[in-house]
C-alpha cells in the first residue's frame, strides 16, 4: 500500500496511523449522532468556524483530536 518511492508515502503513512490511532481512542462510542449543519451563508468566518468545530467535536473526541487538531 505504501511501497515505492514517492515524496507523500511517508505523508501518507503518517496519516493513515494517526487516523487508526484516533478511531481506537475515540471517545465517542456507540452509534455517532448525525449531526446537519445550520445554514450559516452570510455570517462570519469565526462564527462559521465555531459552529464546524462545535459539530465536529459531537462525533470526534481523542487524544489524538486534543494534540494535533485545532
Amino acid at each position: 500500500m505504501f511501497s515505492g518511492y514517492g515524496q507523500h508515502d511517508s505523508a501518507e503513512l503518517l496519516n493513515y496511523l494517526l487516523d487508526g490511532l484516533h478511531e481506537d481512542l475515540n471517545r465517542i462510542k456507540g452509534p455517532k449522532p448525525y449531526v446537519e449543519m445550520p445554514s450559516l451563508i452570510g455570517q462570519p468566518e469565526h462564527l462559521v468556524a465555531e459552529y464546524a468545530w462545535k459539530y465536529h467535536l459531537m462525533r470526534n473526541q481523542s487524544v489524538i483530536i486534543d494534540l494535533m487538531q485545532g
